[in-house]
């Protein structure tokens, strides 16, 4: 039942005339017991109003002192005593140690009815229980038209605050009076109000834990059925299904159809099949990928398989920087970038790459040599690709300057053309192939394509 304290019941016709020896007026009253027995203890409550004219009380010091004690360890909120009757007044050893136990100590005088008090104390009590139960359906009833009307929980805590009239903010770890939030079984923060509530509040704030967790479940239930149709989309895209590609649909995902994209995959350190916790630790991975890419500003359009988080990256934002900003040892996959519309290759470009598991970031454009020394028979033909583009003349100087050793005199003698005439040839090689014939590693590239071509065209 809800309390009120002591002060305020003193103001009632039939305490007016108590006269309040020691203890603390502020503690509250939830009942009033008139008790006349040897032993009352066993009979009263904490933070009950007990009545005696003291008929069975001990008369020795010490008898009383044992008395009081015992009354006290119930931690009733005060102790009545009618006086002049059976004592001339409250006896000082009891008072020292009800008053010790901030148990507050009155006296009475005899000629005031033991019923009119508890008839007016219950009388108040239940008239505050009704003022509360009013106050909490009022608070529940506005808190309840917040949550129909779908508020996030930023929004509903606000909206709480102005209701009790102090902030109450969300928290993660326990604080002091905050009330936890659940989820199921697991309790995922606290609400904690700005100083001490009142009753008809504090019951407001357990009800309205109760809500945020239904806003929070609500929140959930939508961020799956998002991700589970965001899966779908990504996963379609990459299947080369265009029907699932509408203009309504990229604009749902933050898809922009003018940009082109490169598909990435997370390869997650993660056994298969994959356990609850897997599953979990998956979770978290695909949060971190989402949010990254959110903080930059682009459209979340991501998918899981297995060990694995899909995702799409824009052609203008790097991978490696993407990595390091995502700071986690995982292997990456990126094939080189396309429209949206054309994403079926890119899966497989991606998949060709599974070969290395060592933690880094593995580009399709930039791992052709790899791809080939580990036998990818793509690899072979991307690099036989790779000279296509040139005349036959400028073919023919690349040739035979890889033949010489990268000799300029010996290619041009076998070519039996001026040396001015080779290295023009060759300058076109590097404009056309966007290359440069100096860098160690373009050098290579082009030699290994090279030889592959003169093997392939004996």
């Amino acid at each position: 039942m809800p309390g009120l304290p002591l002060n305020q019941l003193l103001k009632l016709p039939s305490l007016s005339r108590a006269r309040l020896l020691a203890g603390d007026g502020e503690r509250i009253v939830t009942w009033v017991h008139v008790v006349d027995l040897p032993e009352p203890a066993p009979w009263v409550r904490q933070g009950q109003l007990l009545l005696s004219t003291g008929y069975a009380w001990p008369r020795e010091v010490e008898a009383l002192r044992r008395f009081a004690a015992e009354l006290a360890a119930v931690e009733p909120a005060g102790v009545v005593l009618a006086v002049p009757q059976f004592f001339e007044r409250f006896p000082q050893a009891a008072l020292e140690v009800l008053a010790e136990a901030r148990v507050a100590v009155l006296e009475l005088p005899w000629e005031v009815p033991f019923a009119q008090v508890t008839e007016e104390v219950l009388r108040r009590l239940l008239a505050r229980q009704l003022e509360v139960q009013e106050r909490v359906q009022a608070l529940n009833r506005a808190l309840m038209a917040a949550l129909l009307e779908r508020e996030d929980l930023v929004s509903f805590l606000a909206h709480l605050s102005r209701l009790l009239g102090r902030e109450v903010r969300w928290a993660e770890v326990p604080e002091g009076a905050g009330v936890p939030v659940l989820l199921g079984r697991e309790r995922v923060g606290y609400l904690v109000p700005a100083g001490p509530l009142e009753e008809a509040e504090a019951r407001a704030l357990e009800n309205a834990a109760l809500m945020a967790g239904l806003i929070l479940a609500h929140q959930k239930a939508l961020a799956e059925r998002e991700a589970r149709l965001g899966y779908a989309f990504l996963d379609a895209l990459l299947e080369g299904r265009r029907e699932a590609l509408t203009p309504e649909r990229a604009r749902a995902f933050g898809l922009d159809l003018d940009r082109r994209c490169r598909p990435g995959v997370a390869l997650l350190p993660l056994s298969l099949p994959l356990s609850e916790s897997a599953f979990q630790e998956r979770e978290r991975a695909l949060g971190e990928v989402r949010s990254l890419l959110r903080g930059k500003g682009v459209g979340a359009v991501l998918s899981v398989n297995l060990n694995q988080v899909r995702f799409l990256l824009p052609e203008e934002l790097d991978p490696e920087a993407f990595a390091q900003a995502l700071g986690r040892p995982w292997p990456l996959y990126f094939s080189r970038a396309y429209a949206p519309l054309d994403l079926a290759r890119a899966l497989e470009e991606v998949e060709r790459l599974s070969a290395f598991t060592a933690p880094g970031v593995y580009r399709y454009e930039a791992h052709l040599v790899p791809r080939f020394l580990l036998g990818d028979l793509e690899a072979r033909q991307e690099l036989l690709n790779l000279l296509k583009p040139l005349r036959p003349g400028e073919r023919e100087a690349l040739l035979a300057w890889v033949r010489a050793g990268f000799s300029y005199q010996e290619a041009a003698r076998a070519l039996e053309v001026h040396l001015n005439t080779l290295r023009y040839r060759l300058r076109r090689v590097e404009e056309r192939l966007g290359l440069s014939l100096n860098s160690p590693e373009d050098r290579f590239l082009l030699e290994l394509a090279a030889r592959v071509w003169l093997l392939e065209n004996k």
